[in-house]
């Protein structure tokens, strides 16, 4: 007998079945969806070989899970099913039995499904033997005669248990569910049927092995919404905030997660359920850099426990340690080792011994591997283990600890998203391999930026790939703050560590165009592209959180023009999209798009004005005008939080300082009504406009062998940035080197002495040992070598250069130009390291 399951219960590189840009919901505009690879979805009821129908028809498909299979196989199939009902009204069957009926949807576990293993023995699934050894494979196709009484099954199997619960939420995304549907409140476009055809089977599997997000500085945002809007009972983050974020990982095809860590939070190990849930959706369980072995370590009450310093206090850390290993050992997880000081402090000691330290963190290394080798279960293969070099942590690394060979190296940006280093070539070599920590948000200095996400996949693109090139492949995990309103990151990323060779060099644009494309339909793809293509370039230019008035001073009055009529050119282009969205995806729109713009816009043209007064221009006129900006700001803030869904996301976003007192917490927006009178002036930006160029308007390039020069659309001030690509750590050449791949500039100059200007992104060098350089020379003659600023990371973390870097997101080298004759010339740059990345030049 036929059990139906509760609605409540709950080759890699080849992203064809599936990929980012193809599900593109013509569902949304028009009546078939563009196909994704071999897998296509039409809006109407079809028939004929290797058609599924799942609405609308004759007969509506069933789907089938054994009942023996992983509970995430199960809760997936029940998302499945309510995702059909979403788009067409009618729910899915749901059975752990074959039904006697004409179509079914199988999706089972190669090794854990009893129906799959029938079909497998039968020899019926003609590519199975694709999933063999596969991390996370998905195999679709469609089976003629699966069982007695079944015409055809469409077949989702997993070479694991995500693999099979990825391929049936992507099959969702298909027919119109977006994965945001819930937390960005996304609608799906109704169909009244709904078929599916495979014209051939179709493999998938990720790149990247552990992909997933930091839930971090939630005391502004995620905090408060879900301890008094989302889950009063709980009154914190606990077991309803974290399904909802499983189940979005889920449709994001991310498997791995930092929990929630500040003070104000509940710790992610307190409720049982919160890890239980995390195995149900086969979410890998994590921790940040300074939590070791799984333990959420910011309420350790040191007047009863003792220091946190394992030099001191070995004994009781050691069994708090032990204790959280036995709770937790069942779990599937990537086990951070090594130690910090609570919540992201230093080492306590032996403070400034960075031989005693190296000493210090050996033995932690043999404890804590001791207790997992004792203790932690073998079912999902090796013990998973990763250590984090961050901050203070990464000299006592570079200067000789050694991290046991089965442990993966996390190596980890300056917080604002420039990688500090990478792997050497014998580091490679390491079993463990290597990942990559990297921020979307950030709290610290020299300013936090935690309000809006404003950078652009085409540095995350850069910066990513760039590890990828350079073998960090085993784990991903990216600083997400409140989560929202990181969403189109988010996505980007899930995309970016799923096939990081399938947006070449970012794509951002076509991104941009599909992510609009599949969430609010083609009508609006281009317009809302375009329109973000304008705001992650302006927020390159400077994030709102870092806006104050010493940088809008420092702007020639040419420069403070050109982005006054760019931010407004934003707030114009927003308000004419916003007045055109169809009002069931307002709600989107905003959270997306809408927001996101509107506080870059305006933030941008309060500094503009700002400037205006203190330099004496029109200061009665620009006061008022910052007047209503900041209370339209407040009024955008006041709607987020109290009219989106119907007040779904209250106390999500934090707005203003109320009473104007700077010292408070916004949004870390260093507002000029909150700063005193200062006419000093940043002059970081003084000469003219016009003799500026981006990089990417050479006269002449050239490459050599694989290696060029490309433009990498979105990327850097300039949104044209120039990169070095691909970045491969054993190509280099000298500065006379003729075949180097060089950018070559035309000018003309007056006789004498003059100097150049380049600016390039604040990116490090590879790896210590190396460096990062170009050759720069006039008219081909001798040339100069320049490094890039800041490059070698040897200054301190928020000193001047990388201080200045991380605001502008460029750094800048002066080139003498000495002894010019009058006329025309050339300017040229020849690349000596991988790596380099160019946004703009001056010349003469």
């Amino acid at each position: 007998m036929n059990t139906i399951l509760d609605h409540n219960s709950r080759g890699r590189r080849r992203a064809t079945f599936l990929l980012a840009g193809l599900i593109g919901l013509c569902l949304v505009c028009g009546s078939v969806a563009l196909a994704a690879g071999n897998i296509a979805v039409s809006s109407s009821a079809s028939s004929g070989a290797n058609v599924i129908n799942l609405a609308g028809g004759k007969t509506q498909a069933v789907v089938v899970v054994d009942d023996g299979d992983f509970a995430v196989v199960q809760l997936a199939a029940n998302l499945f099913a309510d995702d059909v009902q979403r788009v067409a009204g009618k729910r899915l069957v749901v059975t752990n039995a074959v039904p006697k009926t004409s179509q079914i949807v199988l999706a089972g576990t190669l090794g854990k499904s009893a129906l799959i293993q029938n079909l497998v023995s039968a020899g019926k699934l003609k590519n199975v033997e694709k999933l063999q050894n596969q991390w996370e494979g998905t195999l679709a196709e469609v089976v003629a005669k699966p069982f007695p009484g079944v015409d055809e099954a469409l077949v989702i199997v997993g070479s694991d248990r995500r693999g099979t619960a990825y391929g049936l939420m992507r099959l969702s995304e298909l027919i119109g569910v977006s994965p945001w549907y819930w937390w960005a409140d996304v609608p799906a476009k109704h169909q009244d049927a709904l078929s599916i055809k495979v014209s051939a089977a179709e493999f998938d599997a990720p790149a990247v092995k552990y992909r997933g997000f930091f839930i971090n500085d939630e005391d502004w945002g995620m905090n408060p919404w879900a301890s008094k809007t989302f889950d009063p009972d709980f009154k914190n983050i606990g077991p309803k905030t974290y399904e909802k974020i499983y189940e979005l990982m889920l449709r994001l095809r991310l498997n791995y997660l930092w929990p929630a860590m500040h003070g104000v939070s509940a710790e992610f190990s307190s409720a049982p359920e919160n890890y239980l849930l995390a195995d149900k959706f086969g979410i890998v369980a994590g921790s940040s850099h300074c939590e070791p072995m799984l333990c959420n370590n910011v309420h350790w009450n040191e007047s009863e426990k003792g220091k946190w310093n394992y030099s001191l206090n070995r004994d009781v850390i050691h069994s708090y340690w032990e204790d959280n290993v036995k709770a937790r050992s069942t779990e599937e997880a990537v086990w951070t080792i090594g130690i910090r000081g609570i919540h992201d402090a230093g080492m306590e000691s032996p403070p400034g011994d960075v031989p005693g330290r190296i000493d210090l963190m050996t033995q932690v290394f043999h404890d804590q591997r001791e207790l997992l080798d004792k203790y932690v279960t073998k079912t999902w293969g090796p013990v998973a283990q990763c250590f984090v070099p961050y901050k203070e942590v990464l000299p006592i690394y570079d200067a000789g600890l050694k991290v046991p060979e089965d442990v993966t190296l996390v190596w980890v940006d300056d917080n604002f998203g420039y990688i500090r280093r990478l792997s050497s070539a014998a580091e490679r070599s390491r079993s463990g391999g290597a990942g990559v920590y990297w921020h979307l948000s950030y709290y610290g200095g020299p300013h936090s930026y935690t309000w809006i996400n404003t950078t652009a996949p085409a540095l995350m693109w850069e910066e990513l790939h760039k590890s990828w090139e350079n073998g960090t492949r085993n784990l991903w995990v990216i600083n997400v703050g409140d989560l929202k309103p990181m969403e189109i990151g988010i996505d980007y990323f899930a995309r970016l560590a799923w096939n990081p060779d399938a947006l070449p060099l970012g794509a951002q644009g076509q991104f941009l165009h599909d992510f609009a494309a599949r969430n609010f339909g083609e009508k609006f793809a281009k317009p809302i592209a375009d329109l973000l293509m304008d705001y992650y370039r302006l927020g390159t230019i400077r994030k709102p959180e870092l806006m104050e008035r010493n940088w809008a001073l420092s702007l020639t009055p040419e420069r403070a023009r050109q982005l006054q009529n760019e931010y407004q050119h934003l707030l114009d282009e927003e308000k004419s999209l916003a007045s055109a969205i169809p009002a069931e995806a307002r709600d989107a729109y905003t959270e997306l798009v809408g927001f996101p713009a509107r506080v870059l816009g305006e933030s941008g043209q309060i500094f503009m004005a700002d400037r205006n007064a203190q330099r004496g221009e029109s200061a009665s006129d620009s006061e008022k005008k910052i007047a209503s900006l900041r209370d339209d700001l407040e009024a955008q803030v006041g709607h987020y939080n109290t009219n989106l869904a119907g007040g779904k996301w209250n106390l999500m976003m934090p707005g203003l300082v109320t009473g104007r007192n700077l010292g408070s917490w916004n949004s870390q927006v260093r507002w000029p009504w909150g700063e005193r009178t200062n006419s000093r002036a940043v002059a970081s930006d003084q000469m003219p406009e016009k003799n500026w160029r981006n990089a990417s308007k050479w006269d002449r390039v050239t490459s050599a062998g694989k290696t060029h020069w490309s433009v990498v659309e979105g990327l850097g001030p300039s949104g044209s940035g120039v990169a070095l690509t691909p970045v491969d750590a054993a190509v280099s050449w000298s500065e006379n080197d003729p075949k180097a791949p060089a950018l070559e500039y035309s000018f003309s100059s007056k006789a004498g002495d003059a100097a150049a200007w380049v600016d390039f992104l604040p990116v490090f060098r590879l790896y210590p040992g190396m460096k990062l350089r170009v050759a720069v020379s006039i008219d081909r003659g001798a040339p100069q070598i320049v490094e890039i600023p800041g490059s070698s990371g040897a200054e301190n973390e928020n000193g001047q250069i990388r201080s200045m870097a991380v605001q502008n997101n460029y750094v800048r080298a002066r080139v003498a130009l000495n002894a010019l004759t009058e006329g025309k010339h050339s300017f040229q740059i020849r690349a000596m390291d991988p790596g380099a990345v160019i946004d703009r030049v001056h010349l003469p």
